[in-house]
């Protein structure tokens, strides 16, 4: 059962509500007032329909605001039948009972009684036809242009706000959820690159020492891009290939790596952070339990409206059942899946292809965003 409403809403909801119900109302008095008093030539007639229709106003803003909030049923059917039997039953005795008053006031026939009173004949001429003509053709928009205008301001325009603010508090919720993504990035990067460093600091001082610097350029690229979203594939692969020095430092030889970027796309935006991730899970679980030598390949290439970004690697691969499970493994690549959901919809999640001995690719396809002028 839905919640009781409020039978008394706040002034300015009332008010609403007021201009709602008794202007419409009197627009369509003022309709057929100004339509009688043309056929019956009875300024009288304007008065009796515009304070009909009024009346009738007073009784549905009583339905509104005190009736059918108590109206509660089990369903919205329910709820429906029961008010449409309660304003039937409203209006046909208010209908009723005013048509009964006003004919008793104009000494026109009872709706109950007997028919009474002279027989009239009216005569219709073509400059009579023609005014009604003229007069069916105006007579609408004054009660229109009020019904318009009321209509708008108190609901249409409400729902336009509604839908800016709804847009606004959406554009928040996702930007919150991306900053709070990548603020996973910071101490993920600092505790694998460290890790790197601890392990060539008592073997070879002079290369820890170099780790440290390209550490520092790393994350002064991350302080300087905090507050971007996206940014130049060049930047990323700048922090891509700093990554890469810091586990060249460590792997020695052993690692290569093969870059083949089209010259088009370096200026091409991509969401910040998404790069280097995919390099790091090619090096960490791709090639860290290779024997010998283990090659890192990065390739972007522009095609069909879409950006291709391609990171793989020759290491060991994963078998079926662990690529089902490869976002559970680590922090970035689940991290940089929730961001691209996010930003580009479930269409553009990276694609995974692997296999035993075989290697792995990650493939993301991200649709091609205003070029940025060249540094």
């Amino acid at each position: 059962m839905p919640p009781a409403l409020d039978p008394m809403p706040p002034p300015d909801r009332a008010n609403r509500m007021m201009l709602l119900v008794f202007g419409t109302g009197a627009a369509i008095g003022l309709q057929l007032g100004v339509l009688h008093v043309f056929l019956w030539r009875s300024p009288l007639a304007l008065v009796t329909f515009v304070g009909s229709a009024l009346v009738f106003s007073c009784f549905t803003y009583a339905l509104w605001r005190w009736v059918f909030p108590h109206l509660r049923g089990g369903s919205l059917v329910h709820q429906i039948v029961l008010q449409t039997f309660v304003s039937a039953l409203t209006f046909a005795v208010l209908s009723l009972v005013s048509t009964e008053v006003v004919v008793t006031l104009l000494g026109a026939p009872s709706v109950f009684g007997a028919p009474t009173g002279v027989e009239q004949h009216i005569t219709v001429t073509p400059e009579t036809r023609q005014m009604a003509v003229r007069l069916y053709a105006m007579l609408p928009i004054v009660p229109t242009v009020m019904i318009t205008l009321i209509g708008y301001h108190q609901y249409w325009h409400r729902v336009l706000v509604l839908q800016h603010r709804e847009r606004e508090l959406t554009e928040l919720a996702a930007t919150a959820q991306l900053a709070a993504l990548r603020a996973q990035i910071n101490p993920h990067f600092l505790f694998n690159g460290l890790n790197s460093i601890a392990q060539l600091i008592r073997t070879d001082p002079d290369k820890a020492e170099t780790c440290v610097e390209r550490l520092a350029e790393m994350f002064r690229y991350i302080l300087r891009r905090a507050e971007k979203e996206f940014v130049p594939l060049a930047d990323e692969l700048e922090m891509a290939h700093a990554y890469l020095d810091i586990e060249r430092a460590r792997f020695g030889e052993r690692l290569l790596v093969e870059t083949q970027v089209d010259p088009g796309s370096l200026h091409q935006l991509i969401p910040n952070l998404i790069l280097q991730p995919l390099v790091e899970n090619a090096v960490k679980h791709g090639l860290s339990r290779k024997m010998g030598t283990g090659t890192v390949r990065i390739m972007a290439a522009l095609s069909d409206g879409c950006l291709s970004i391609t990171v793989g690697d020759d290491g060991l691969g994963m078998p079926g059942a662990t690529l089902d499970r490869v976002y559970e493994q680590g922090v970035g690549l689940r991290n940089l899946r929730d961001r691209l959901e996010r930003l580009y919809g479930a269409a553009h999640l990276p694609e995974i292809r692997s296999a035993p001995g075989g290697g792995t690719e990650v493939r993301l396809r991200l649709p091609v965003r205003p070029l940025v002028a060249a540094a």
